[in-house]
């Protein structure tokens, strides 16, 4: 008998591979306990295209690349500072909320809806599951900032249970939001003002 399969879509962001690599290696550095995440499996859930038991939705992945066809977005540079354990999972998260991302998620559900797709904003804040099953030890620890230059959405159909994701369409984001801005000199020393 042939195994059922539940098809779930979603919107992400995914680590580089070099980094995703090194978060992979990271359950070892933090004792995580359960089944670790494969570092093709990491990522951030922007929003939610809901699933299906039947066969995969080319039709939904067509949809999907017609509504984000010339998208104009800008890339986005998560940080996470903290590693999770709760409710059998352990997560990396921020300490401060990533607003820019918050909007990006309700922009996109946003997009989507106005083409006809049925989309929604996760409920959790933006993270990235490193490992789930038992965890040792419940908190929250501060680690050493996690950062990336997130410049490309990922539409990924999940194998619920069948632990296997498969990239179905990408776009390319534009400039970061949020960029770095370097104090100007107050007045120019007197050789240069000369």
């Amino acid at each position: 008998m042939q195994n059922v399969v539940f098809h779930r879509y979603f919107l992400a962001l995914r680590p580089p591979s070099l980094l995703a690599t090194t978060l992979g290696m990271m359950g070892c550095v933090y004792h995580l306990a359960g089944s670790r995440l494969p570092a093709d499996r990491l990522h951030i859930t922007l929003a939610m295209l809901g699933g299906t038991y039947e066969a995969p939705q080319p039709r939904l992945v067509e949809r999907v690349g017609e509504a984000l066809h010339d998208i104009t977005l800008p890339a986005q540079r998560p940080v996470f500072d903290q590693l999770v354990r709760a409710n059998d999972r352990a997560l990396l998260t921020a300490s401060e909320p990533l607003t820019f991302i918050e909007s990006f998620r309700h922009e996109l559900v946003e997009r989507l809806s106005s083409a006809g797709i049925s989309a929604d904003v996760p409920a959790s804040p933006p993270h990235m599951t490193l490992a789930h099953g038992h965890q040792w030890r419940t908190g929250t620890e501060s680690i050493d900032p996690i950062s990336w230059r997130a410049d490309e959405l990922v539409l990924i159909e999940s194998h619920v249970g069948a632990g296997r994701h498969m990239t179905r369409g990408s776009w390319a984001l534009g400039e970061v939001t949020e960029k770095v801005q370097l104090p100007l000199p107050l007045a120019l020393p007197e050789k240069m003002a000369a």
